[in-house]
């Protein structure tokens, strides 16, 4: 039989299957790395296919599982058609459709807290095996590559309000038009009886402006003059008498203003005071000075006269309080202008003593003169240090000439003693050029040239002699002008310091002048300011000083409330909204599978396929659709299917297929016919089984040979030899193993047998594919029996007529038998619906699709002829 993938079973305290749940901060990793859980190692080979910590997520394994520490592991497995399932309380339900439920099998060995003695796992691998069909760390069936045809991307687990977008919206909006219509309809109904009974409110409008000049006498304040932060906080000014417009303070001015306003109208002033009150609102227009005063009332005529009783009643309020301002300020300010006068006369006093006491015309002058002496100090200074290097530079030239005598010529003319010295070198180049003259004719020895000598010898002695002399006179020179250098620097340095002094001096008197100035030029402000506004004050009761005018009467009062259009658009809006709501909570609600997105969010399981729908109902033409109709939609759709089953890494496991469903009606026969014959067109030699045998199908589209035995005669009598019942069918390559129903043979004990292993194995032998047709397991469980000798399972869904419940226990009772490779193929899809938006792009050919289907048909029946021809 070979071994086929086992998945991890749960895990009592904390650990489940689907699920690891850690206590700690434990993390579960994938592949051949350690596994921890709460901090302790463990390792499961050689195939991990999900593994994540904190969520629901399938932990399965290939092979063998290893107990993580601490925690009993029991593996199930299939061998000889047993089923091993873990055993113990119920582990927990899973999201999506995951196992639940006690199993009996190992009650007594999890017990006792370790696994079945028959169940010795191997040795750890370091790393899953290279033919496990394994993508990104994921099993086969639960996960799939990125370019793999019919995947979608996969939200795991996650909640109905994840998989919301724009194209379900519109289906759900689509299925479920009535209860939104509904809905919408009672809500404008409601809004139409609301606006029929409501009360109907009128509101007046009138315009003001209010003046934004801070008050310039403010009681019992020290300041005097403008404050210049004022200009910043005209919007707090603005704010604060609009809040004043609105207290209760107001009320008095407002009716005086309407008694006036209004004589004729004789209200008892109760009654009047009732009507004013709370229903006047004043707001301020947005970058201006205006202010809007409006006023609500059940009353047109009212509204408006109301109305400008509020705008007369803001400007007398206003003309009130600079009333009561200006009386209280001039007695205040009489007060304030004594103290200001003090002030200004004690800081002309201490302006004059200041004055006095720095003298800064004086010191100005003697800076004039300190300034004067530096400049003679500077140009004496000049006039020396040039003689001095003049003299530097004479006895340097000096100094050479007494080294080398020969270059005495080059001597500057203006050398001390330079006579003397030019004579004394004269007569000693005159010797030794007679001297040489001699050489010429006498030896070094002869007496001419030995007196010579003595001659030039002295001459020499005079010249360096000289020369000394010219270089003691210079050095002398040198020395003096150095010394009146140095005099000449000290008094500068004096007179720089006296200058600094006189400047100190005087910037400080400066600075305290200036300073006394600003306090006197303050201090006389004050006094005018004060003397200014003891004016103003005194002439402010005979003024109108109101800062709020009136710009616009109140105009004729307009409805407010209710407000029909807005009523009935928002009853609109509510409506839609609420009924949208609704729908989608029903949907969600809703158990029949709609699309293929119920499938993979909902189920955490892969869909392998998408079978579109065929307008026929004849259920012999949709079975053989791959073979008469092989350009068609849906033998495109099966050879799709077929190429996944075929890749590299479903191939290994997907020698074996069942396929089940939870319900009839699902589309499992057509689905197994179409898929081996597109399996058989292929190459492959294809056996199709119909297990089915309570209700047989197969051998109505294959149709049976005569005299051709049945397989539930082959499983309830003593033939052993499983070739005599398959036969040939019209397609090549497919042979077929069909039943009919007899007897008094009961298939729920006939499938349990060895003899269903013996059956499978010689299929194994003999066939590259082989597809068992089983009846729907929510009535029968003849699928389980068969589940654990297949190597992969396919259950069937069908939009509208499979229910989520009972695929996902389909699913899950899978799961429970240890079938690891479990996936989805969905049936009748219906493409032109925007309920299967996620995979719309895959078929948005779908409208040219026709034209190709026949362009290929005529020209392969065009074909045929001319090879029968050939």
């Amino acid at each position: 039989m070979g071994q086929r993938p086992l998945r991890c079973a749960p895990v009592s305290g904390g650990v489940r299957l689907g699920r690891i749940r850690t206590a700690g901060r434990g993390a579960v990793r994938h592949g051949p790395r350690c596994h921890r859980v709460a901090d302790r190692p463990s390792r499961c080979a050689p195939r991990l296919g999900r593994c994540r910590t904190g969520r629901d997520r399938r932990f399965q394994l290939g092979g063998h599982s290893v107990p993580l520490p601490g925690h009993p592991v029991h593996v199930g497995g299939v061998a000889g058609g047993a089923a091993g399932a873990w055993d113990g309380a119920r582990a927990g339900r899973r999201r999506g459709g995951q196992m639940s439920g006690p199993s009996a099998p190992f009650r007594k060995d999890r017990a006792m807290n370790r696994p079945p003695a028959h169940l010795n796992p191997p040795p750890v691998s370091p790393g899953p095996p290279a033919d496990a069909p394994l993508y990104a760390g994921r099993s086969a069936y639960y996960a799939g590559p990125p370019s793999a045809p019919y995947y979608a991307e996969t939200q795991a687990d996650a909640g109905p309000l994840n998989a919301i977008d724009p194209l379900r919206l519109l289906d759900i909006a689509r299925k479920k038009w009535l209860t939104i219509f509904l809905t919408t309809l009672f809500a404008l109904g409601a809004a139409t009886f609301y606006l029929s009974k409501a009360a109907r409110y009128y509101m007046s409008q009138a315009t003001i402006e209010l003046s934004v000049r801070r008050p310039r006498i403010l009681n019992k304040q020290e300041a005097m003059i403008e404050d210049p932060a004022a200009i910043m906080q005209i919007e707090d000014t603005l704010n604060t008498q609009i809040e004043k417009f609105k207290s209760k303070t107001m009320l008095p001015h407002v009716l005086a203003s309407y008694r006036l306003l209004h004589p004729e109208d004789r209200m008892p002033e109760e009654e009047l005071v009732r009507r004013l009150g709370g229903r006047a609102n004043f707001a301020k227009v947005k970058n201006t000075r205006l202010v809007r005063v409006t006023f609500l009332s059940s009353d047109p005529d009212f509204a408006a006269r109301a109305c400008n009783a509020f705008a007369a009643g803001a400007e007398a309020s206003t003309r009130a309080e600079n009333k009561e301002v200006s009386d209280s300020a001039v007695a205040w300010l009489e007060a304030q202008a004594t103290s200001q006068k003090h002030k200004l006369e004690e800081a002309d006093k201490a302006l004059l003593d200041a004055r006095q006491q720095y003298q800064m015309d004086v010191m100005a002058g003697r800076r004039k003169t300190v300034e004067s002496a530096l400049q003679g100090f500077n140009e004496s200074l000049v006039q020396i240090e040039s003689k001095a290097a003049l003299e530097r530079k004479l006895l340097e030239a000096i100094e050479a000439a007494v080294l080398d005598p020969e270059s005495a010529g080059k001597l500057p003319a203006d050398i001390p003693r330079a006579a003397d010295v030019a004579v004394s070198l004269e007569r000693w180049r005159a010797a030794v050029t007679e001297r040489d003259g001699l050489l010429s004719r006498y030896t070094p020895e002869h007496p001419a040239v030995v007196a010579q000598d003595k001659a030039v010898a002295l001459y020499h002695d005079q010249a360096m002699a000289a020369l000394k002399r010219a270089k003691a006179t210079a050095a002398a020179n040198l020395s003096l002008y150095e010394e009146q250098t140095v005099g000449l620097r000290k008094k500068k340095e004096e007179q720089l310091k006296l200058a600094s002094d006189l400047d100190r001096d005087i910037l400080n008197g400066g600075m305290n002048i200036a300073a006394l100035e600003r306090e006197r030029s303050a201090a006389d402000s004050s006094y005018l300011g004060v003397l200014f506004r003891i004016q103003e004050a005194r002439l402010s009761a005979d003024e109108n000083t109101a800062t709020v005018k009136l710009v616009d009467r109140a105009s004729p009062a307009v409805q407010v409330r209710p407000r029909p259009l807005r009523t009935l658009f928002m009853a609109l809006l509510l409506g839609v909204g609420c009924g949208f709501v609704l729908a989608f909570v029903a949907d969600l609600l809703e158990d029949h599978v709609v699309g293929a997105q119920d499938i993979e969010t909902g189920m955490n399981v892969k869909i392998l396929a998408l079978i579109p729908h065929v307008q026929t109902a004849n259920r012999q033409d949709v079975a053989m659709a791959s073979l008469t109709h092989r350009f068609n939609e849906m033998a495109e759709a099966f050879a799709g299917l077929r190429s996944v089953l075929d890749s590299a890494v479903y191939r290994p496991h997907t020698k074996v297929i069942l396929v089940a469903s939870s319900l009839p009606e699902e589309g499992k026969t057509t689905t197994c016919c179409n898929l081996a014959i597109s399996c058989a067109l292929n190459g492959q030699n294809t056996l199709l089984i119909d297990f089915d045998l309570r209700r047989p199908r197969v051998g109505g589209i294959f149709p049976m040979p005569t005299g051709q035995k049945g397989l539930l005669e082959y499983l309830a009598g003593d033939e052993t030899a499983p070739d005599r019942i398959v036969y040939a069918s019209a397609c090549k390559n497919l042979h077929v193993m069909a039943s009919r129903v007899v007897g008094n043979a009961r298939p729920a004990e006939l499938v349990g047998g060895a003899k269903v292993e013996n059956l499978l194995a010689w299929a194994r032998a003999h066939y590259d594919r082989i597809l068992i047709d089983v009846p729907p397991l929510g009535i029968v469980s003849d699928a389980l029996s068969l589940g654990g000798l297949a190597d992969c399972v396919l259950v069937m869904a069908r939009p509208a007529t499979s229910r989520k419940r009972a695929v996902r226990h389909t699913i899950r009772r899978f799961h429970d038998v240890g079938v690891a490779n479990v996936a989805v193929v969905m049936n009748d899809m219906d493409h032109s619906k925007v309920s299967y938006h996620g995979y719309g792009p895959y078929y948005h050919y779908r409208k040219h699709y026709g034209a190709y289907a026949d362009a290929a048909s005529a020209a392969a029946n065009d074909a045929a002829p001319r090879s029968e021809k050939a």
